[in-house]
């Protein structure tokens, strides 16, 4: 789950001097869910001649007053309005508005009021907003029971009479703008360290708030002892119908469907605590590069996984470089160029390269300097923006090392080292190992595994030209040896170690989409989400003639009748007959074809939302929205090993 990439806007600009000089704004909102209505008033303390606001779609300024004087207002159109003050050295300005937001639409998550839910992000002008970064805010909301309202910010106060809910919250500088949510919610409370933790949960789901607030207790505790005490008073993890997992300072927003998931108290709720450390409590500066998900990826999903189950981290470690094998050349970018998750090909660099640099980053400088790097950024950063070089700074600071060649190899190079194994000798208690790269040397540390009559060594071979051979004195009889076995090397794999995946074609763009079904609306929808880089579809029967790279997507009868006309193989006997729907990586004969099937019977729809989130894999099964079974087709060893016996 991400940060949103939603803009955070002050509540109200005040030109003729630089808008964050707005230090506080008090505003109170009346909120009715079930009709979708908003009413406001915002006061705000101001020295300034001119005032201009937007409004969202729907909503109006219906009064403006200064130092209690009616002001008139301009509606500029387009949600803009403006006023001119009369440049006083004291001024009170209050904006009311009022008006209609649109409900809920789980097909474009934004800006909505429902009784199942309303989601009023900062920067979306549910408030009178504009370009201000960061002040003191004090908001009040009121709505009627059964619902209830959780906002960034800290809990001033809240209580229930006469049928109304009413809740106050506040932030003092350097606060962003308030986000709020509502919803039908049933509250559960406890405190940990002196710290509130809430879960604001839909009935169905309410049964799991006290494990997910263990969980929760659990992951700022460890987090605290990595990095530095957490930067907020309180947490809250708040359900949503919205199919989203989103993260903001204090709160994590997530779609009840995902709540109830195995992997998500453990893996997804820590990554989203952890990004009130990286992202909300230590800023990104997106114009020198994201690095806050690489980092929150690596310390929550990874680290937690090489804890509980090592063999999960490496596969983790072996998906992000499969991943990365399925990039085009043309698509890939240096890790300073990712900003945010636009698209599949960003995440593959973002998200999955970024946590291997700084996988690699640890095993260069060590335990003990990759930790100490660390509190150091936090302790220095804490509330600033930062980028890439700062962390450079820390890690630096905290081992005593120049870093600067492996930052700019990693951050300013594209693609990756490619490798392979030109000489493997055995002679007793000696291995004789020769590496070659291809193409511009990278310097690395290439890991190296010798299984001997007296047990298993790990060596290192270290590289910084095209070529390198060393002779390594073993403790007995060498049987076999791997280079990077564990996938501890940010490498582009061997075609061998690679397994067809569903990305191989999701992230081409040459893809084209056959569509194989009456319900054409539903599977060009799939198609979109399913493509990196949509595009029109293609009859079958140029399909059936050209070279282009297939997303085939239809009923079971008419896709295999496809299939065998094309001559590319069904789905494996794993998925072959089971579930509502199945997702496989056709392929003809010996090579791979880079086809794609996904053959639902009545439930295509049901796709929509849960096969676009398993692009890494090689074939699926799914019992309506639910992913019943994966995996992915075994490959042949790797050239990168040898037996000596």
């Amino acid at each position: 789950m991400a940060r949103p990439r939603i803009a955070l806007l002050a509540a109200v600009m005040l030109a003729g001097a630089p808008a964050a000089a707005a230090e506080r704004i008090d505003a109170a909102v009346t909120l009715n869910p079930v009709a979708g209505t908003i009413s406001g008033r915002a006061l705000i303390d101001t020295k300034r001649s001119r005032l201009s606001f937007r409004l969202a779609p729907g909503l109006a300024a219906t009064a403006v007053s200064v130092n209690g004087r009616p002001l008139r207002v301009r509606d500029d159109g387009d949600g803009h309005w403006s006023a001119r003050l009369d440049g006083s050295d004291a001024e009170q300005v209050v904006v009311e508005w009022q008006g209609r937001l649109p409900p809920l639409d789980p097909e474009d998550v934004g800006l909505g009021l429902s009784a199942d839910g309303g989601f009023l992000p900062a920067g979306t002008a549910w408030l009178p907003e504009t370009n201000a970064d960061a002040f003191a805010w004090r908001l009040e909301v009121t709505l009627p029971q059964p619902q209830v309202a959780v906002a960034t910010g800290r809990l001033v106060s809240e209580e229930r009479s006469d049928g109304s809910y009413r809740a106050i919250f506040a932030a003092e500088p350097p606060a962003e703008p308030p986000s709020l949510f509502t919803g039908p919610f049933e509250v559960t409370e406890r405190t940990a360290d002196g710290r509130r933790l809430r879960a604001y949960l839909h009935h169905e789901v309410g049964a799991l708030a006290d494990g997910l607030l263990a969980a929760a207790e659990r992951h700022i505790a460890r987090f605290d002892r990595a990095i530095g005490d957490y930067p907020h008073e309180a947490f809250a993890i708040v359900t949503t119908p919205l199919p989203v997992g989103l993260g903001f300072p204090g709160l994590t927003y997530v779609g009840r469907q995902v709540v109830p998931l195995p992997f998500f108290a453990p893996r997804s709720l820590a990554h989203e605590i952890l990004h009130d450390w990286w992202g909300n409590g230590v800023r990104v500066a997106y114009e020198r590069g994201n690095w806050a998900e690489a980092l929150t990826t690596y310390m929550a999903d990874h680290a937690l996984a090489a804890e509980d189950a090592p063999a999960e981290a490496r596969r983790m470690r072996q998906q992000w470089l499969r991943d990365f094998a399925a990039l085009p050349r043309d698509r890939d970018v240096p890790l300073r160029a990712f900003t945010a998750k636009a698209h599949d090909a960003a995440q593959v660099v973002g998200y999955g390269k970024g946590a291997f640099v700084f996988h690699m980053l640890r095993h260069e400088i060590g335990d003990d300097a990759f930790a100490a790097g660390l509190r150091r950024f936090w302790s220095e950063d804490r509330f600033r923006r930062a980028g890439w070089d700062d962390l450079r700074n820390a890690f630096e600071a905290a081992s005593g090392r120049d870093l600067g060649w492996f930052f700019a190899q990693w951050l300013e190079r594209p693609g990756a080292p490619r490798l392979s194994l030109e000489q493997a000798e055995a002679d007793g208690t000696s291995v004789t190992v020769g590496l070659r790269q291809h193409g511009t040397p990278w310097r690395l540390s290439v890991p190296v595994r010798i299984e001997t009559a007296n047990g298993t060594v790990e060596r290192t071979v270290p590289m910084s030209g095209a070529s390198a051979t060393v002779a390594l004195d073993v403790p007995g009889s060498a049987r076999a040896l791997a280079v990077d076995p564990d996938h501890h090397l940010f490498r582009r794999l061997h075609p061998d170690e690679t397994p067809p995946i569903l990305r191989d074609v999701t992230l081409d763009a040459a893809t084209r989409p056959v569509i194989l079904t009456d319900d054409r609306d539903s599977a060009i929808d799939l198609a979109n989400r399913m493509l990196d880089q949509p595009t029109p579809p293609l009859a079958p029967a140029a399909a059936l003639e050209g070279e282009a790279p297939l997303l085939v997507i239809g009923t079971t009868e008419a896709v295999a009748a496809f299939l065998e006309e094309a001559r590319l193989s069904g789905p494996p006997p794993a998925a072959a007959e089971r579930g509502t729907a199945r997702a496989w990586v056709a392929t003809a004969g010996p090579r791979r074809s880079r086809a794609v099937a996904a053959a639902p019977a009545a439930a295509l729809r049901a796709l929509l939302r849960p096969l676009p989130h398993y692009r890494g894999d090689g074939w699926l099964v799914f019992e309506g929205r639910r992913m019943v079974a994966r995996g992915q087709v075994t490959v042949s060893d790797s050239p990168l090993r040898v037996r000596f016996e």
